[in-house]
């Protein structure tokens, strides 16, 4: 009888790479999740000043290559860091946009994704709290350029109260349709340096965006990053819903003219809500396709291969 081949043993190096990889999936953090006062269902994440009370952490990603050996692509690497940090006690939920132009993210070119993440915690405490947090954050992105930024929101509009400030924690969902341009301005170097915060409204772009967006217009926040060794100091996150190109192109030109080199500027939006529970993190972009394709076979007034198979009784 004919024998299978042997397996190859993995050499050590492998081995080391798999043992980590493996310990920074899902590991228990070493805090218990802590409650709020109250009914944490129903507490707004809102602080004295009307904004979010807890971290806002964006992560910038100017190039996009494939941290090998661990990860084959720059998607797998990112995707894996949003599924660790589920595992910390204050994750509430992450929001990972891609830019408009997909095809900027198919290959790879600079900015092409970011992802914002809430954490209830101050972001004094994010780090501490849950360890792994930094470590995954290095194999994730593993000889990659990236910015890890660690905020907190100061200001919106039109306010008084910002948008994810006005909801409980772990409810904020974006529609994958609604247009969001991001700026991030370099700290204190640059064509930035000028930039008064008191004047973010104009030199961000969103006050061209809610003139030319009307009643599609969402909002926008101002945030400080409190790590002072990042390269960026101020990230605006403009909200322009269901709008038109020539609403994102127009905030996007007016940012640029504003803000000059150094800045990063562009038009994304929400591929994946990652909630605190539920799909892996790592499966989304599977899922998101073969959502796809079913929305356009029922466009095209088919069905999809499953629900084919469930009423023939093949599936």
């Amino acid at each position: 009888a004919a024998v299978a081949p042997a397996r190859a043993r993995p050499v050590a190096s492998q081995r080391a790479g798999a043992d980590r990889r493996a310990r920074l999936i899902r590991r228990p953090a070493r805090f218990p999740v802590p409650t709020r006062a109250a009914s944490p269902a129903a507490d707004p994440a809102v602080n004295a000043d009307g904004m979010y009370d807890g971290t806002v952490f964006f992560h910038l990603y100017p190039e996009l290559k494939s941290p090998k050996p661990i990860f084959s692509t720059f998607l797998e690497g990112a995707l894996h860091c949003c599924e660790v940090a589920r595992s910390h006690p204050d994750y509430c939920s992450a929001h990972f946009h891609e830019a408009i132009d997909q095809n900027d993210a198919i290959d790879c070119k600079p900015h092409g994704y970011f992802n914002m993440t809430l954490f209830k915690c101050p972001p004094d405490e994010l780090f501490e709290r849950f360890e792994d947090l930094h470590e995954c954050l290095d194999i994730g992105h593993m000889d990659q350029v990236h910015h890890p930024m660690p905020c907190v929101e100061v200001a919106s509009m039109p306010g008084p109260t910002s948008a994810i400030a006005g909801v409980p924690h772990g409810v904020v969902r974006y529609s994958e349709k609604d247009a969001v341009v991001l700026v991030a301005t370099p700290r204190h170097s640059g064509d930035s340096a000028h930039l008064d915060a008191r004047d973010w409204r104009a030199w961000s772009g969103a006050d061209v965006a809610a003139e030319k967006a009307g009643d599609a217009f969402l909002g926008a926040s101002l945030h400080r990053c409190v790590d002072e060794s990042s390269a960026f100091e101020h990230v605006v996150r403009i909200e322009l819903g269901a709008c038109d190109a020539g609403v994102v192109d127009a905030c996007v030109a007016r940012a640029r003219g504003e803000c000059g080199d150094g800045a990063v500027v562009g038009g994304f939006r929400c591929a994946f809500n990652i909630e605190k529970t539920g799909t892996p993190a790592g499966a989304m972009p599977a899922v998101r396709e073969m959502q796809k394709k079913k929305r356009e076979a029922e466009a095209a007034g088919g069905v999809s291969i499953a629900d084919a198979g469930k009423k023939t009784g093949q599936v």
